[in-house]
């Protein structure tokens, strides 16, 4: 449902795909626009992204599934986007200060975010202490706040997609708040840590050795060394 008419509808079709599940694709070279105040409601309808979508100041709710593929664009704005199932980016997600909400609703199923993705707010919500999954091997960053909401006695699962370790970045100015939800050691939130690059073994033997030229030149240079030195 459209609450408002569109400023700009170009290319968008809505069908009924091979898994028997509607989807709103906008297909490369569409583009769809809100206007401020403007709410899409798909009603739990898959999303298929590979043109353009601009949120603005509006708001996209009830989507089941969102796939942004490449050249795909969804500019959040400063609006609201609500997700019932899966999250796939990649394409290009343009957060501004937008919230994007997983709920309850159009799946009971675990809810998976795949694709590198920085957030303004990501807002994770369920009444049904539903899991979420987190890639390990992509970036997810939440740059204003990260919202993590379960119930009494069924608090929220964040998971791994793979057992190893899955991160949530932060930005600078980024905060977390939580209430009954379960973070397990395998999911990480704060600052990704690195690792430091290692030498080969013959870059090993270089280091020492510049090591210990630079010691002996230190020795030499020293007044102790200059006092016995042979006149």
């Amino acid at each position: 449902m459209i609450s408002k008419p569109v400023q700009a509808l170009i290319g968008v079709c809505l069908f009924l795909t091979a898994s028997l599940a509607w989807a709103l694709v906008i297909p490369s070279g569409g583009s769809l626009e809100i206007p401020p105040g403007g709410n899409i409601n798909l009603g739990c309808t898959n999303l298929d992204l590979q043109g353009s979508l601009s949120v603005n100041s509006g708001q996209l709710s009830q989507a089941t599934n969102v796939g942004i593929v490449a050249p795909g664009v969804l500019d959040g704005g400063t609006g609201a986007i609500s997700v019932g199932g899966n999250w796939n980016n990649s394409g290009t997600f343009i957060p501004g200060t937008s919230t994007v909400t997983f709920v309850d609703g159009c799946t009971a199923a675990p809810a998976q975010l795949t694709g590198d993705t920085t957030f303004f707010n990501l807002t994770l919500i369920s009444a049904n202490g539903r899991t979420f999954t987190f890639p390990t091997g992509s970036h997810i960053t939440v740059t204003g706040t990260l919202t993590l909401q379960g119930a009494p006695g069924f608090p929220i699962q964040l998971t791994s997609s793979s057992g190893q370790t899955a991160f949530i970045a932060l930005g600078p100015n980024a905060h977390v708040v939580s209430s009954n939800a379960n973070v397990p050691a395998n999911v990480q939130i704060g600052t990704v840590v690195t690792s430091i690059p290692t030498l080969s073994q013959y870059g090993l033997i270089i280091l020492a050795l510049l090591l210990a030229s630079m010691a002996a030149q230190r020795i030499k240079s020293s007044p102790l060394a200059r006092r016995n030195a042979p006149m």
